[in-house]
């Protein structure tokens, strides 16, 4: 009797070892961390193309942006099919996208473009016939996008992240420069977003070591504050080539870990919460959360040896 008794509880203790480790074991975030939850899904995935350079969605629209391409692409939100391609006057090579505007400054897409570097192209898709005007952001060289939240009767400014004169620079959706700040200790910033006030998240990275690969809080002074990642790699606490940033409304970071095939959640502090999205990318180089319907919009590369994005589709995760 006595050994039946040692045999059923070394039983339930072996079963509670069993679940614990899968628990501890498991790269995910636990349900409803940073408002995100365990079991995600592909939930769609867009037509293979050019490589994706941008996707966003407004009202009703999903839009993509593909490498050389002088137009949008248009999708239906609901369904997803395709509706149309809007052309661009001017739109040559575009390499980033970000949307902005409430109210009266609702629906504007913010494009940068290879062929002209100097000036970004200001999109309203919703009306019967598209605007589209341009302003300068006064750098020369690449620049990438970002959002600065501000409040919703202005709605979210621009976040301008110039790689080689490391400046951060932040706008009105009407073109008028807010501020500016120049970041140290950081070489190279890919993109930045503004978290608080005084604050901003920026990811750099590229090349081999000695180059550090990493997403850094900088104060309102371009000050480092503290940074996750190192040189690169793919264990817990490395990034490599982290292009792109996203923020849900927990100030929680999701990083678009290129190099990793994989989209890293972070919380507000850096914290390492998990991989949001893994085993189902082939190089992530874009993000969108649409929080609404609770969809991670992904556009996702295939890249070359050489590094270089050869072609790309959208992949739409439920989260």
């Amino acid at each position: 009797m006595a050994s039946h008794q040692i045999k059923t509880r070394y039983t339930h203790l072996y079963w509670f070892l069993i679940r614990l480790c899968v628990l501890l074991c498991i790269d995910t975030p636990p349900v409803d961390v940073c408002g995100f939850h365990l079991h995600r899904t592909l939930a769609y995935r867009f037509p293979e193309g050019g490589p994706v350079y941008g996707v966003q969605v407004i009202g009703e629209e999903v839009y993509i942006i593909r490498d050389s391409a002088s137009y949008i692409e248009v999708y239906d939100r609901t369904t997803l099919q395709h509706k149309r391609n809007m052309t661009i006057d001017g739109l040559g090579g575009p390499y980033d996208m970000v949307r902005s505007g409430y109210g009266s400054a609702a629906g504007y897409l913010f494009i940068p473009s290879w062929f002209n570097a100097v000036n970004l192209t200001r999109v309203q898709p919703s009306l019967t016939n598209p605007t589209v005007d341009m302003w300068s952001f006064l750098e020369q060289s690449l620049t990438t996008l970002g959002l600065a939240r501000s409040n919703p009767y202005t709605g979210e400014n621009i976040l301008v992240t110039s790689s080689a004169s490391r400046k951060i620079k932040e706008f009105a959706v009407d073109g008028n420069l807010v501020s500016e700040v120049t970041v140290s200790g950081i070489s190279s910033p890919r993109q930045s977003v503004k978290v608080a006030s005084d604050r901003y998240a920026v990811c750099h990275g590229y090349g081999p070591p000695p180059e550090l690969h990493r997403v850094c809080l900088v104060n309102d002074k371009g000050e480092k504050i503290k940074c996750y990642g190192g040189v690169r790699g793919s264990r817990v606490g490395q990034l490599n080539t982290p292009g792109r940033l996203e923020l849900n409304n927990r100030n929680c970071i999701l990083v678009a870990d290129t190099g990793n095939k994989r989209v890293v959640l972070l919380n507000q502090y850096l914290q390492y919460m998990g991989n949001l999205i893994s085993g189902d990318l082939e190089g992530p180089y874009r993000l969108f959360l649409d929080q609404e319907q609770s969809l991670l919009y992904v556009a996702d590369n295939t890249v070359d040896a050489s590094g270089y994005a050869v072609s790309g589709r959208v992949k739409v995760f439920n989260v």
